[in-house]
């Protein structure tokens, strides 16, 4: 049961091709958000749920809670996405 060249030379071709085609999948740039406003304070109740549903209801595609905006408190961030 010997493994000959040609053989080898294949699988060695078919693992660089899988490896090749993942890295341009994976490569893809990631969505950038086109627009990004922090409007409305978050607290400890007003969080991630509720600040989506205010975005959505104003015409934005999704919002979060984010901490890194604002002042005392967290600020609810809206978004929209480009396509």
């Amino acid at each position: 049961m010997g493994i000959t060249k040609t053989s080898m030379t294949m699988s060695f071709v078919l693992i660089l091709l899988i490896s090749f085609c993942n890295y341009s999948i994976l490569a893809r740039p990631e969505i950038k958000p086109e627009s990004y406003e922090c409007t409305v304070p978050c607290t400890a109740v007003y969080g991630n749920r509720e600040c989506y549903n205010y975005c959505t209801s104003h015409k934005y595609n999704g919002g979060q809670c984010d901490a890194t905006k604002g002042g005392e408190l967290p600020q609810c961030c809206c978004y929209n996405y480009i396509n």
